[in-house]
């Protein structure tokens, strides 16, 4: 096969996992799927851990084995006698332990995607890589503890790839307190939770309902006449603009835009709107509701918003 052709089929494999796993991520509340991503990066950061060290050292060290036994129930016959690389075993082990129900249930596939798509779980990779390199050269005279190896991980700024898009804004968050960043993402979010809101109990091409220009110059107070336009891109755009101006300035002025721009783009929350504003468009093109929720009814919706899977 030439190279082109397998490249492409490649890019169409990688395509059709994201699709899938986007579609699958439907499949439970996005708090649910946000709450086993993050366990999913702790054991991902753990497990690295437990590969860097068992694949360096003549024997498994003291340190490691404990911690296996008091996180792994069950798995110590992997680690007494191993019969394959101890990670692998225990790859297999968290799945089958710690994510049992996600592959039940049918979104472990959306879980794996979402927490590839996380900065950590790359600091994490990057991590390993580099420290293996290391260590094939200069063995340290005592291995970390898991303590010492996340604080590695969390400590890591920059990417091998560092035109990438995950690597400016891993480097971008370094200039930004984490907390400040966090409440950024979420105002970015609620900001356009609030326009897709907007957009949904709106006519295209019709002035706004006097209740929700209420609401909209509350949020937006320098809209001025631009509210008595008519509903359509044009304003839908003017809103997201205007609501996130004065965080998205910030972020610019203290050079930590890009790291606000990769959150909030692959935030669970921000993917799960997207996916519920297009399900109103659709619900409400034959039926449209005789009375349209108020925004913070609508978001409530928004966030328990799930799908049937398909048989």
């Amino acid at each position: 096969m030439a190279r082109g052709n397998f490249e492409s089929r490649v890019t169409a494999v990688r395509l059709d996992f994201k699709q899938k796993a986007l579609g699958d991520a439907l499949l439970v509340p996005w708090s649910q799927l946000e709450a086993a991503v993050e366990e999913y990066i702790d054991w991902h950061s753990f497990a690295l851990w437990v590969r860097a060290l068992s694949d360096a050292a003549d024997e498994l060290p003291e340190g490691l084995r404990s911690e296996l036994r008091d996180r792994c129930p069950g798995f110590s016959g992997a680690i007494d006698t191993p019969r394959r690389p101890i990670w692998k075993a225990l790859d297999d082990w968290i799945g089958e332990n710690r994510f049992a129900t996600a592959k039940r249930a049918g979104w472990f596939d959306a879980l794996m995607h979402c927490a590839y798509a996380d900065l950590r779980v790359e600091q994490a990779w990057t991590h390993w890589h580099r420290t293996k390199s290391a260590w094939e050269t200069n063995r340290p005279a005592q291995w970390p503890t898991l303590a010492q190896w996340r604080a590695g991980i969390a400590a890591l700024t920059s990417l091998d790839n560092e035109s990438s898009l995950k690597a400016r804004a891993l480097a971008a968050a370094a200039n930004v307190d984490a907390l400040k960043l966090k409440a950024a993402v979420r105002h970015v979010i609620e900001q356009r939770a609030f326009v897709f809101w907007v957009d949904c109990v709106s006519q295209r091409d019709q002035r706004l309902d006097p209740g929700i220009l209420t609401d909209v110059r509350q949020r937006c107070p320098g809209l001025g006449n631009s509210g008595q336009l008519p509903w359509g891109r044009a304003l839908f755009f003017r809103l997201i603009r205007d609501g996130e101006s004065e965080c998205r300035k910030r972020a610019r002025a203290e050079n930590w835009s890009a790291a606000l721009r990769y959150r909030v783009a692959h935030h669970l929350r921000y993917q799960r709107l997207i996916h519920y504003r297009q399900h109103c468009h659709e619900d409400w093109l034959s039926v449209r509701p005789i009375s349209l929720p108020p925004f913070r009814e609508w978001l409530a919706a928004a966030d328990a918003y799930t799908v049937r899977p398909t048989v």
